[in-house]
């Protein structure tokens, strides 16, 4: 696959794409605060918008972008050079530093732009990073700098306040310590900020804020969950509510764009219910901020039907318990006069899926428009209001696509136990001669009371193993923001990891996911880290949990760790939907870190 990834790459439309510049066309240019460089996310959105707009076709034209502005790199260059003693005050504690961009005045000219902007818009606002860097095809910076919801209440002046301030410390980021290692790791230099002011996407329904739907989209699925599917069919990740939780490691309705009814999880009730949204997001009017809900939570159902009445039932199911096999029925007027203990909504996507298939068609033809236009495969982000089927761009951008030729072979195996299999979700890779393998024994995890402590305990295994790499075996979600579904660990404590294996153990309530879009994810494929999950008990996957109980390793017992040191192999085969750990036999030996 990977000859046919890079293949897809056109390197004369790529230099169209980086020589592009917005201040030459009359209509954006009047959208740009400064001069120069408006940086690599805002450059991407107009171009992506551009190119939607000329390309001849409704369905494209009439994609939206939310009203904005676009502050240069010129501004930020300005704004540092009135901060006093800078130096040191970049040497100093994060909190320091933004304080001082705090104290620290925008340009002038920048300040009247957003009040005059703020004039004529009293939805909330986005306020996103730019950098220089983020025009790179390779490190898209997903989650290193700063990007922020806000609804600023008040007269004009604080909501212009308000703004300046997470414009200001969008800046600060620039120079704190997440942005600075991962350009350091990458040797990717200094970098400098554009901003971008958005309105945020969505509408005012009652005291909230927020669209009907939002996601994340890619023009190639590099993790196909069946043979059926191609890579070149393109992949949403789409949520009810705020986009943001679509760049989560939480749960979102992943469709392929040439079979959007086929499901990763499959179509049994029990799994679809495990795989559901419940939770989603919006911006609470009173409050100003991002506020997250669960769609049974008392009360949110009433409003919810309130503002939606039966269109809610385009996007929420009922699951019941029948005897232990549950089943699915539609969201009805009933359901709210007379709930059941034995039931619960979810948001499944199912009714929208099967009365909007030109959405799934509009979407996929924007994708490989873009691609096309582009040069490169895409991602993007958007905002969809299926009542009035429009739809919002909010990013696009070339995708990065890091992955290798599979040289697996059968024979590759001679020798070796293979521990580890699954069918589904894989890219192509390979490693061979990995040290180490940490696993996290799934029954200890599921009762354990300290789940972060076991995170952290990752990351100082982490930095003891260095400079040797590992592999990481464990239940769930690795890096998942909520403990009951997998390891809250941070990407950042998985430096030397070099594959990561989730395992699936249903009864226990863990499910790894297809995390396309979130910024976990990414940092994964930037960094060429492999990932496969393992469905134990399902046909076709092997999770050889005696061996794991048997082999020597040195154990962390209370936290539910071993650590094995032997000779492990990954073999990854994309167009076979394969993936394999393998141990050479007879390497393992049990050496403790200590002994190092």
């Amino acid at each position: 696959m990977g000859s046919e990834v890079s293949g897809r790459v056109r390197e004369d439309k790529l230099a169209s794409y980086f020589s592009w510049d917005p201040c030459n066309d009359d209509r954006f240019a009047s959208s740009i605060v400064g001069a120069g460089h408006i940086g690599g996310k805002g450059r991407s959105l107009l171009f992506g918008m551009k190119s939607l707009l000329e390309s001849g076709f409704d369905e494209l034209v009439s994609t939206e972008m939310p009203e904005s502005i676009f502050i240069s790199i010129e501004a930020f260059d300005k704004f540092l050079s009135q901060i006093d003693d800078l130096d040191n005050v970049l040497e100093g504690e994060p909190e320091r530093i933004e304080q001082r961009f705090l104290d620290a005045e925008l340009p002038s000219y920048v300040r009247e732009r957003i009040a005059s902007f703020l004039e004529c818009i009293d939805s909330p606002i986005a306020v996103r990073s730019s950098s220089m860097l983020e025009d790179s095809l390779k490190y898209s910076f997903a989650g290193k700098y700063r990007s922020r919801l806000l609804h600023a209440s008040g007269d004009l002046n604080e909501r212009v306040l308000a703004i300046e301030n997470e414009i200001k410390r969008i800046y600060a980021r620039t120079f704190f310590p997440t942005a600075v290692e991962y350009r350091n790791k990458h040797k990717l230099g200094d970098d400098k900020m554009g901003i971008i002011v958005m309105r945020a996407s969505g509408k005012w329904k009652g005291r909230y804020y927020f669209p009907t739907t939002a996601g994340v989209g890619y023009s190639l699925n590099l993790r196909r969950w069946c043979t059926r599917l191609n890579v070149e069919d393109g992949l949403l990740r789409l949520v009810f509510g705020l986009g943001t939780m679509s760049t989560r490691r939480g749960y979102a309705r992943i469709f392929s764009l040439s079979n959007p009814n086929l499901r990763p999880e499959g179509n049994h009730p029990y799994n679809v219910m495990r795989h559901s949204q419940e939770s989603f997001q919006m911006i609470d009017g009173d409050r100003g901020d991002i506020v997250t809900y669960n769609i049974n939570d008392k009360g949110i159902l009433d409003y919810l039907l309130t503002h939606y009445g039966r269109e809610l039932g385009e996007y929420a199911q009922v699951y019941r318990e029948d005897d232990g096999n549950g089943y699915w029925e539609n969201l009805d007027l009933s359901y709210f006069r007379q709930q059941e203990d034995d039931s619960k909504v979810c948001i499944t996507f199912e009714r929208f899926t099967r009365h909007n298939p030109d959405f799934f068609t509009r979407m996929q033809k924007l994708l490989k428009h873009l691609e096309d236009s582009m040069g490169a495969p895409v991602d993007i982000e958007f905002a969809y209001e299926p009542s009035e089927r429009k739809l919002e761009l909010l990013q696009a951008r070339p995708l990065w696509t890091g992955c290798c030729e599979s040289k697996f072979d059968e024979r590759d195996l001679e020798g070796k136990l293979v521990i580890l299999k699954a069918d589904r979700m894989v890219t192509d890779g390979q490693l061979e001669n990995v040290p180490y393998l940490v696993y996290v024994d799934h029954k200890i995890y599921v009762t354990a009371a300290n789940k972060h402590e076991i995170a952290r305990a990752i990351g100082e295994i982490n930095k003891k193993l260095y400079p040797n790499s590992y592999i990481l075996v464990a239940p769930g979600r690795v890096g998942s923001s909520n403990p009951a579904l997998g390891i809250p660990v941070q990407y950042s404590e998985l430096t030397n990891c070099k594959c990561i294996v989730e395992v699936g153990i249903p009864v226990l309530g863990f499910m790894p996911e297809l995390s396309y879009g979130t910024h976990f994810y990414s940092d994964l494929e930037i960094d060429n880290v492999l990932y496969m999950p393992v469905f134990a008990g399902e046909k076709g996957n092997v999770f050889r949990e005696e061996w794991f109980e048997s082999t020597c390793c040195e154990k962390m017992q209370d936290l539910g760790i071993k650590i094995y040191k032997g000779s492990f192999d990954v073999y990854m085969d994309c167009a076979r939907n394969i993936g394999i750990v393998a141990v050479r036999k007879g390497t393992c030996d049990g050496e403790n870190m200590e002994d190092r």
